[in-house]
């Protein structure tokens, strides 16, 4: 499912790298009112809110009953809307968005603020300060490096075969020297004859 970034009002994108079974927070802008709803949205989807009431002693909350815990700061209802023991089904961009309901006018206010939720060894690469993952600098950087490795052993590859090709140069032309040396030597004839020498008696006077 593509990633939705568009807010109601301009928003800074946040990106979190955090190991699976983390908590991550999801600030929600600070709304003064008697009645106010609060949204959670993963990908532009409300999957949560929390709405509300304040008198002038106290206030009553009400919340689904999901598996995304909420915490409340402040007198203002400042809320901040806790995903706890985030997975790899967690990964998307959260934001939060206060209604105010009563007294009139209706107004929604968004957060200026967007969550991008990545999760350790399905997104990214997790490292100690939750930070963002790797950026298009360190990637060039990494695929220098092994333009840089390949050329080596391509280089260590060239020299060898190259070491090997005149050694076997070598070995053929002494070899093919050698051929042509007996190929050029002369051969006795084969209906050569053994000549001996011829005794002639030698008369003897008695």
């Amino acid at each position: 499912m593509p990633l939705n970034l568009r807010a109601s009002t301009p928003a800074n994108l946040k990106t979190l790298c955090v190991p699976a079974g983390d908590n991550v927070p999801v600030p929600c802008p600070n709304v003064t009112a008697e009645d106010v709803t609060f949204n959670l949205l993963k990908d532009d989807e409300v999957i949560h809110n929390h709405t509300c009431i304040r008198d002038k002693t106290s206030q009553t909350c009400k919340s689904q009953k999901t598996r995304v815990a909420v915490e409340l700061h402040g007198e203002n209802i400042s809320v901040t809307f806790m995903l706890p023991g985030v997975n790899a089904s967690s990964y998307g961009v959260y934001r939060c968005e206060g209604i105010v309901m009563f007294p009139p006018p209706y107004k929604k206010v968004s957060s200026t603020v967007l969550i991008l939720v990545l999760v350790e060894g399905h997104q990214c690469k997790f490292n100690k300060d939750h930070s963002k993952p790797k950026t298009g600098g360190d990637q060039k950087d990494g695929f220098l490096w092994i333009w840089i490795l390949g050329l080596v052993l391509l280089g260590i590859y060239s020299v060898t075969v190259t070491v090997i090709a005149g050694v076997i140069l070598v070995k053929w032309r002494r070899s093919d020297s050698q051929s042509d040396y007996m190929n050029t030597k002369p051969k006795a004839p084969r209906d050569r004859k053994k000549k001996g020498w011829v005794q002639h008696p030698i008369p003897r006077h008695f």
